[in-house]
C-alpha cells in the first residue's frame, strides 16, 4: 500500500512537472507556423495593411490555441497594421493589451517596441500627455537593454511630440538624435521616415533648401525599397515644402503625383488632397480648393480624425462665405463646433495639451493686440505720407507753374529784345535816308523798289518774332532782303552769295526765325562797309549727320581791327541773345557756336567766320 501511495505520489509529481513544462512552454514559446504566418504577414503591412489584418483577424479567433507570446505578437502586428492604416483608436486598443502580455512576459525589447506605437496612436489623437509618458518609459527600458535601434525610435516620438507642441529647436535636437543613431543601420524605412521628419522640422524653421535637401535623401533611400506609400507621403511633404516656399507650381506637381500614387496604391491618405486644398485656397482658385478639401475631409470622417476634420471644416466654411453659400458656411460651422466640442471634453483633463493650447490662445491675443497698434501705427503713417504727399504736389504744382511763367516772361523779355536789335534805329534811319536820296536822285522806281523791300523787311521782322519756328526757305528770302537793303545804305561796296545744298527740301525744314540776321548785320557793319572796293559776303547751309550746318563769311577788317576803335559790347553784336535762343531748345546746339577771326599769312586780318550747327527733330 505504502509503495503504490509512493508511486501515486511520484506519478503526480511527473504530471505536475510536464503540466508546468507546458504551461511555461505555451506562455513564452512560438511555434514555427505561426512564426512563419508573421513573417508572411509583416511584409503584407506595409503594402497591404488591409490584407494582413484579415490574416491576423484570423489568427486570433482562438486565443486559447496561442501561447501568451504567440497571442502577444499577433496583437502587436495587428496594432502597427491599425497604425499604419490611420486606425489609431483602434491601434491604441489593441497595443494596450498585447503591450500588458509583454510586460508579463518580461520582454523588455517588445515592451518597448509597442510603447513606441502607442505614444505614436496617442499624439495621433491629441493626448499629447500621455504619449510624453510612453516615449519616455519606452526610452528609458531602451536604454536599460542597450538597444540602438528602439532608442533611436524613441527619440524620433519624442521629436513628433515636440514637433506637435511647436517647439521646434528642441524636436530638432530630438530628430538630429534619431538621425544619429539609425545612420549606420539597415532599417531603411526607418531612416526615411526619420529623413523625412528631419526636413519638416527644418520647414518649420523655414529652412527650406534644408528641408528639400533631407526629403530628397528620403526619396533616393526609397528608390530601392519601392514603398509606394512611403513615396506617396514623401512626395505629399515636398509638395508643402513648395508651398511654404512660395513655389506654387512645383507644389502643386508634387502634391498631384502623391494624391495620383495614393489612388493607384488605393491608400487611405487625406494629406494630398488637404495640400491641394491649401495650395488652390492661396491661389484664390476657390472651387479647385473645395473640391480636393472635400476629398480630404471624407477620409478624415472615415477615420475618425476629428482634428483634421476641423481645420477642413474651417477651410471650407471660408470658402463658402467667399462663394455666398452661406448655408453651407453654416452648417459646416455647426458640425465644426460639434467636433471641437467632443475635442475639448475629450482633453480637459490634459494637463499638457490644455497648458499648451491656453498659452497658444494667449500668444494670439498678443499677436492680436500688438498687430492692432502696428495698423494704428500703420493708418497714422499712411495719413502722414498722403498728407506730404499732397504737399509735395502741391509745391511741384508751384514749381512748374512759376518754372513755366519765368520761361515765358524770358521768352517774351528775349522776343523784346531781338526785336530791338533787329530793328534798332540806326539800320531804320540810316535806310530811310538811303532811299530820300534815291528819290532826290529823280528815280522814282528804283526808290519805290527799295521802299517795298524795306517795308517787307519790317513786316517779316514783326511777324518772325513771335513764331517759334518758319521755314528755311522764309528765313533765307528774309536774310537776303535784309542784306540788299544794307547794299542800298552802303552804295553796294560789297557783294553776296548764300549757297544752299540742292538736297536740302527748305519749304519743309523749320528753324528758329531771324536766326542769322544778328551776324550777317555785324559782318556788314564791322567788316564790309569799311572797305572801300572787293568786299564779299557768304551764307552757307549745308547738312551733316547731326542736322543744318551754318556758316557766315565775310573778309572785312575783322573783330580785332575794329574793336580797337570802337567798343563792342555782346548785346551789340546780339552774341547772348542768339546763345539764349539756342538754350531754350534744349537741345546743346550752343555747344557748336564758333566764332572765328581770320588772318593772312602775315597775321593781318582778313575777315569774319561764324559757325553754328541745328539739329532737326
Amino acid at each position: 500500500m505504502t509503495s503504490i501511495y509512493m508511486n501515486l505520489r511520484q506519478l503526480g509529481f511527473y504530471a505536475l512537472f510536464i503540466l508546468l513544462l507546458f504551461a511555461c512552454t505555451k506562455a513564452d514559446t512560438m511555434r514555427p507556423s505561426i512564426e512563419k504566418s508573421l513573417l508572411v504577414i509583416d511584409s503584407l503591412t506595409q503594402k497591404q495593411p488591409e490584407k494582413a489584418l484579415l490574416k491576423l483577424d484570423s489568427l486570433l479567433q482562438n486565443t486559447k490555441q496561442l501561447t501568451t507570446l504567440e497571442e502577444a505578437m499577433l496583437l502587436f502586428n495587428k496594432g502597427e497594421a491599425l497604425y499604419l492604416n490611420d486606425k489609431f483608436q483602434e491601434s491604441l486598443t489593441t497595443h494596450l493589451k498585447c503591450n500588458e502580455l509583454f510586460a508579463e512576459l518580461n520582454d523588455t525589447y517588445n515592451e518597448s517596441r509597442s510603447l513606441i506605437t502607442l505614444s505614436g496612436a496617442s499624439l495621433h489623437m491629441g493626448d499629447v500627455e500621455t504619449s510624453q509618458v510612453y516615449a519616455l518609459k519606452a526610452l528609458s527600458l531602451a536604454q536599460l537593454i542597450g538597444d540602438k535601434r528602439i532608442e533611436g525610435k524613441a527619440y524620433n516620438q519624442l521629436f513628433k511630440l515636440h514637433f506637435q507642441l511647436k517647439d521646434y529647436d528642441e524636436a530638432l535636437t530630438y530628430i538630429q538624435a534619431t538621425d544619429s543613431l539609425f545612420s549606420t543601420g539597415v532599417d531603411t524605412t526607418s531612416i526615411i521616415a526619420i529623413k523625412g521628419n528631419k526636413a519638416s522640422v527644418h520647414l518649420k524653421l523655414k529652412e527650406y533648401n534644408k528641408a528639400l535637401a533631407s526629403f530628397s535623401e528620403a526619396m533616393a533611400l526609397n528608390q530601392s525599397q519601392r514603398d509606394p506609400k512611403t513615396m506617396v507621403s514623401i512626395l505629399n511633404n515636398i509638395g508643402y515644402t513648395y508651398i511654404e516656399a512660395g513655389a506654387y507650381a512645383n507644389a502643386e506637381k508634387f502634391l498631384r503625383g502623391s494624391a495620383t500614387l495614393n489612388k493607384n496604391i488605393k491608400a487611405i491618405n487625406a494629406a494630398p488632397y488637404k495640400g491641394l486644398g491649401n495650395l488652390f485656397l492661396l491661389k484664390a482658385e476657390n472651387d479647385s480648393a473645395e473640391v480636393n478639401y472635400k476629398k480630404a475631409l471624407e477620409i478624415y470622417i472615415a477615420n475618425h480624425n476629428r482634428k483634421e476634420e476641423i481645420e477642413v471644416r474651417d477651410k471650407l466654411v471660408a470658402i463658402a462665405i467667399m462663394s455666398g453659400d452661406y448655408t453651407t458656411a453654416l452648417n459646416h460651422q455647426i458640425i465644426r463646433d460639434s467636433l471641437q466640442l467632443n475635442v475639448s471634453n475629450l482633453e480637459k483633463d490634459r494637463l499638457l495639451n490644455f497648458a499648451n493650447v491656453n498659452y497658444e490662445v494667449k500668444q494670439k491675443e498678443t499677436e492680436i493686440s500688438h498687430q492692432k497698434e502696428i495698423n494704428n501705427r500703420n493708418q497714422l503713417l499712411l495719413a502722414s505720407a498722403i498728407m506730404l504727399f499732397v504737399l509735395i504736389l502741391i509745391a511741384t504744382g508751384f514749381y512748374i507753374y512759376n518754372t513755366k511763367l519765368k520761361a515765358a516772361n524770358k521768352a517774351s523779355n528775349l522776343e523784346q529784345r531781338l526785336l530791338r536789335v533787329q530793328m534798332n534805329p540806326h539800320f531804320i534811319f540810316n535806310t530811310l535816308a538811303a532811299i530820300q536820296n534815291i528819290t532826290l536822285e529823280g528815280n522814282p522806281i528804283k526808290s519805290s523798289n527799295h521802299i517795298a523791300r524795306f517795308s517787307k523787311l519790317i513786316r517779316q521782322n514783326f511777324d518772325y518774332v513771335r513764331k517759334e519756328s518758319i521755314t528755311l526757305d522764309k528765313e533765307v528770302a528774309m536774310i537776303k532782303n535784309y542784306i540788299e537793303t544794307q547794299q542800298l545804305r552802303f552804295n553796294n561796296v560789297f557783294t553776296y552769295t548764300v549757297e544752299i545744298e540742292e538736297s536740302l527740301d527748305v519749304k519743309a525744314i523749320h528753324v528758329p526765325p531771324m536766326l542769322l540776321q544778328p551776324f550777317v548785320e555785324n559782318a556788314i557793319e564791322y567788316g564790309l562797309k569799311e572797305k572801300k572796293e572787293g568786299g564779299e559776303l557768304l551764307l552757307k547751309i549745308e547738312k551733316d549727320s547731326e542736322g543744318l550746318l551754318f556758316v557766315i563769311l565775310d573778309n572785312g577788317l575783322g573783330r580785332s581791327t575794329k574793336a580797337k576803335k570802337e567798343k563792342l559790347t555782346e548785346e551789340l553784336h546780339a552774341t547772348t541773345i542768339f546763345l539764349e535762343r539756342l538754350k531754350m531748345r534744349n537741345k546743346g546746339e550752343e555747344k557748336s557756336f564758333m566764332i572765328e577771326d581770320l588772318f593772312d599769312e602775315n597775321n593781318n586780318p582778313i575777315g569774319t567766320k561764324v559757325f553754328f550747327k541745328l539739329k532737326l527733330s
